[in-house]
């Protein structure tokens, strides 16, 4: 019985906002002007923009900050970037994939009312069946960075798709469907549950970038502590991990005027300065996706974590800036 559940909510989330069970409290965050930070002199002539790609084993949906040329039509301009043979160089190295088959062309965009319709060519459709959510989803979520767009309608040679793998677009796509979707191990009943945004690690040669993933849990008075109970379980698939250490625990979080205090116990070990960057951006990252939540305080046995002096880790610290960048 779990099973067939399970199959009918992912069947749900591809196919769009008309079949959501759930309510999401708040989405990644797209590309806002007081969250981005100045660009580069040197980059003035250049768009920074987030293209959602898949890893390498096609498990996993990663956002990637990419400086694009500035030209008409970005959005259409953005989707020639996603497409086999015209990926940016530098996510290309880092292993990322192309969202879109070799031979894609998109034959036209029009935008209304926060819905963009888009054209493409037959060859869009020639990606494995078995990749059909990955590919939906990130065309969904790289249209929609773009603030004047909020549903996405896919159309095949001005025809409506009909789609390999069974999706189907009774109505526009949008964020509703959820990103790198993922099932607490303690659902039964999918009526009483809610989705909450939390942020893994994916180690690329040396670089890490930090993947949102859309996790349904049971429904719950305490967000907060959910948030903090489900980043310390870790990823439930792919090829994730958390920097969470498995040698604290969680003893309480609060929320006081925008800052939330995560009070934790036990020993808090961290390998090197790049786990804590990972640790601090992976708490900061999930919890600033609620409104209103603007820092997290991290208190470890009721004082500043105490990892050495050899590691830099604040105990306040904000939701970062710019991350996932590829240059």
């Amino acid at each position: 019985m779990r099973k067939w559940l399970i199959f009918l909510l992912l069947l749900c989330c591809i196919i769009g906002s008309g079949c959501s069970l759930l309510q999401q409290k708040k989405e990644p965050s797209r590309q806002d002007g007081d969250r981005l930070p100045q660009i580069p002199e040197s980059k003035l002539n250049l768009r920074e923009t987030i293209l959602y790609l898949p890893e390498k084993s096609w498990q996993v949906l990663i956002p990637v900050r990419v400086y694009l040329p500035w030209e008409e039509g970005i959005a259409k301009a953005t989707l020639r970037y996603c497409t086999e043979g015209n990926l940016p160089a530098a996510a290309a190295a880092l292993g990322f994939q192309p969202l879109l088959p070799t031979g894609t062309e998109v034959l036209g965009i029009s935008l209304h009312n926060g819905l963009a319709r888009v054209d493409f060519s037959k060859d869009f459709l020639n990606y494995p069946r078995e990749n059909e959510r990955l590919v939906l989803n990130g065309l969904i979520y790289t249209l929609t960075e773009f603030a004047s767009i909020d549903a996405v309608e896919i159309l095949v040679e001005k025809q409506k798709a009909v789609f390999p793998g069974g999706a189907t677009m009774d109505e526009p796509f949008s964020r509703e469907s959820g990103l790198n979707l993922q099932i607490a191990a303690n659902i039964d009943d999918f009526a009483e549950t809610e989705r909450i945004t939390l942020y893994f690690c994916h180690r690329t040669g040396e670089d890490i970038f930090y993947v949102p993933v859309t996790r349904v849990v049971k429904k719950t008075e305490d967000l907060l502590q959910t948030i903090a109970e489900e980043l310390l379980a870790g990823p439930l698939i792919g090829p994730l991990f958390s920097a969470f250490p498995q040698s604290v625990k969680i003893e309480s979080v609060k929320c006081l005027e925008g800052k939330v205090t995560l009070h934790l116990t036990g020993e808090m070990e961290l390998e090197d300065q790049l786990m804590a960057d990972c640790l601090r951006q992976q708490i900061a990252l999930s919890f600033t996706e609620l409104e209103g939540i603007a820092s997290v305080e991290l208190l470890v046995n009721g004082k500043e974590p105490a990892v050495g002096t050899a590691i830099n880790f604040p105990s306040t610290f904000g939701r970062p800036k710019q991350w996932n960048l590829v240059e």
